[in-house]
Formats: C-alpha cells, sequence, structure tokens
C-alpha cells in the first residue's frame, strides 16, 4: 500500500486525502504546503509556479503556451524534442485516451499544438507513432475540399433555424439536422449548434445527447457538430458576469465525447452562420475521406 509522509511532522497516511486533511493541523493551507516543501519554477522565466491545483502545479511549466514556445526555441534542440514528447505521454497517460489528442483537445488543454510538434518530428502522425499511438485524426485534406459539391441537404423538420443551402429539402432525421440522401448519403450527419446550445447540449444535456451519437453509431454513421462560433468569441461572450466553469465543463464534456466514440465523430467551430453554410455540404458529400482529418486544425490555420 502507498504511504502518504507528512513533510512537516513525518506522520504517514494510507492515502492522500488523510494526508491533506492532516495538513490543514499545521495550519498551513495546500497551496502554502507543496510551495514551501515542492518549490516549482517557470522553466522560462524562473519564477515560482502559481499553486490552483495539485494536478495542475506539478504539470505546469510555463504560464502560457506562449512562453513554452520561446522556451523552446531557447533550448538544446534535443531536450525541447524530448519535452513537448513528454508532455504528450503525460496527457495520453493521466486521460487513457486509445488515441492522441487532436487539435481542440491540444489548445483547450494549453498543450504544444499540432505545429510545434510538426517542427520537431516532421509531422504529428510521427511524433505520436513515438509513443506506439495514432493521432484521433490522422489523415490529410484531401484535395476535393477545394470542390464545390451540388448536392441536396436534407434539414430535419425539427431544426429551429435552419441554414440556408442551394438545394434542400425538409424531412424528419433520426439524429443531427443534415444530411444527405440517396446516392449522395455518405453515412455522415452534422448536428449544427449556436454557442448557446453548445453550452446547454454539453452541459446539463451530455446524456441526452450521448444516446443520440449512440444511435448514429449503431447505423455506422459519423456525426459533426458544428457551432457556429469560434471558441475565442464564446469566451469573449461569457464576460462579464457569467460563470466561465459552465462554459469550461461543455468543452470538458466535448472532449470527453470525442474520446468515448472515437473517429465517429468531430466538433467544429466556425466563425459565422454563413462558414458553416460553406462547410456543411463538403463534409456531407465527402464523407469517409474526410472523417479521420482534423478539419478544426485546417479552418484555425485558414487552409479551408
Amino acid at each position: 500500500m502507498m504511504s502518504y509522509k507528512c513533510k512537516e511532522c513525518g506522520a504517514e497516511f494510507d492515502s492522500e486525502k488523510s494526508l491533506h486533511a492532516h495538513i490543514k493541523k499545521h495550519n498551513l493551507y495546500l497551496g502554502d504546503y507543496y510551495v514551501k516543501h515542492y518549490p516549482r519554477y517557470n522553466k522560462l522565466t524562473g519564477d515560482p509556479i502559481q499553486f490552483k491545483n495539485k494536478d495542475q502545479y506539478f504539470t505546469t511549466d510555463f504560464s502560457n503556451l506562449r512562453q513554452m514556445e520561446e522556451w523552446c526555441q531557447k533550448a538544446d534542440f534535443q531536450e525541447a524534442k524530448d519535452y513537448i514528447l513528454q508532455i504528450l505521454i503525460k496527457r495520453v497517460s493521466a486521460k487513457n485516451w486509445d488515441y492522441a489528442p487532436c487539435h481542440l483537445e491540444l489548445s483547450k488543454a494549453k498543450l504544444p499544438n499540432i505545429d510545434l510538434y510538426r517542427k520537431y518530428y516532421e509531422s504529428y502522425n510521427k511524433a505520436c507513432a513515438e509513443i506506439g499511438l495514432e493521432p484521433l485524426f490522422k489523415r490529410p485534406l484531401t484535395e476535393k475540399f477545394k470542390e464545390d459539391f451540388d448536392v441536396k441537404v436534407f434539414i430535419d423538420t425539427r431544426e429551429q433555424r435552419p441554414l440556408s443551402f442551394h438545394k434542400s429539402e425538409s424531412l424528419k432525421l433520426d439524429f443531427g439536422d443534415y444530411t444527405l440522401a440517396g446516392e449522395d448519403f455518405t453515412n455522415t450527419f452534422v448536428d449544427r449548434k449556436s454557442a448557446t446550445d453548445f453550452i446547454g447540449t454539453f452541459g446539463k444535456g451530455y446524456e441526452r445527447f450521448k444516446k443520440e451519437m449512440q444511435r448514429c453509431v449503431e447505423i455506422n454513421g459519423y456525426m459533426y457538430i458544428v457551432t457556429e462560433k469560434s471558441i475565442k468569441d464564446m469566451y469573449k461572450d461569457f464576460f462579464p458576469g457569467k460563470k466561465i466553469s459552465t462554459l469550461n465543463w461543455a468543452f470538458s464534456n466535448m472532449v470527453k465525447m470525442q474520446n468515448e466514440f472515437p473517429r465517429k465523430c468531430q466538433f467544429i467551430f466556425t466563425n459565422s452562420r454563413e462558414q458553416s453554410e460553406s462547410l456543411i455540404p463538403k463534409l456531407l458529400a465527402l464523407g469517409k475521406e474526410v472523417w479521420e482529418t482534423d478539419i478544426q486544425y485546417h479552418l484555425d490555420k485558414g487552409l479551408i
């Protein structure tokens, strides 16, 4: 059995929870205890790491991603290369996912981005191969994405604010808001969300949407969840006066769902309804050709 020893008095406990309860007897806050006995410093600036919680304290080396990138530029190439790989290993081990994180997960967790892995490992796929995993989305963007697709988009009759397409028709769908039919059907569906819808669905509505995803998977379908606002703008809109924890909870459940249904769903945040209208017919028409492509990465890089 693992033993937890108090650095103040030497008393030993059989659980971390018991140790943390004991620390209060020394008139110390948890943060004060760990900062005193396990001092940690910013790898770039040398400033003490600020304590928010134990997990954050022992996994933080920089104040932000920009500092990490600056340190990588100044550090020995091999040292930086090894460092960002270790971060990936720790993330995968902590979450126990079957695939390495996608662009959105790396971004939300403030981890090294795909471009940084490409710099040191030639490609993100190669970096993931170093730890014996594939990335959640491993395929490059097909050249066909540049084409226009003359397809009829079927819109669920319950869709309250339907997007506008060149050709469309209303149809009751079992799940999702948009799909194609007939010869154009690719087992691909799109669930459109406003920012408010996203927060509600992946907050309190998570379990309900999970059942919808299960029905989609049962017919070998694939679901894109397209939110018509960027993550940056969603955070802007949440200030002032709203609980940011509600938004963070939704994003946490987003990552959870992507890994509970790996390669069966993908989240995309566009900048507007117009961008969603341009994107959705391509996603539906190309089907499996882009199921394993990190669409959000290419969108954020301005490549589509």
